[in-house]
């Protein structure tokens, strides 16, 4: 059964869900995108839904990047392309949530949720 959701959650995040229609893609904002194509299978923190938690994967890409640029840069290349071996996470969350799908909004949409998670570090918060 749990496999069977994931297949469906990854036909949404694959494909997308059917836009409202107000806003673009150029003028929408990262939260504007994570909550449209992300927050299905990521919370905000804990406990997580179906991925790891936007507040954990932060944590992590802070303590594995010195800057911002380049962060964004992995984050979206990993969007793009998950592949075990590149998750900053590790392969106990690779075990746990298996990889995601690739995303298919485009690369500035990506850039933008990206740069947008890694906004959410909160140096208070300790992944477990």
């Amino acid at each position: 059964m749990k496999k069977i959701i994931g297949v469906i959650v990854a036909l949404f995040l694959v494909y997308g869900m059917p836009s409202s229609g107000h806003a673009s893609p150029v003028t929408t904002g990262g939260e504007a995108l994570f909550r449209s194509n992300c927050s299905v299978c990521h919370s905000m923190q804990p406990p997580p839904k179906t991925a790891p938690p936007v507040l954990g994967i932060a944590s992590h890409y802070r303590k594995a990047f010195s800057g911002r640029d380049e962060a964004v840069a992995h984050m979206v290349k990993f969007m793009q392309q998950p592949k075990e071996d590149a998750s900053i996470l590790g392969s106990q969350a690779v075990a746990r949530f298996g990889l995601m799908p690739a995303m298919s909004m485009g690369t500035e949409e990506l850039r933008r949720v990206a740069g947008w998670m890694w906004d959410q570090y909160d140096p208070a918060f300790t992944c477990k």
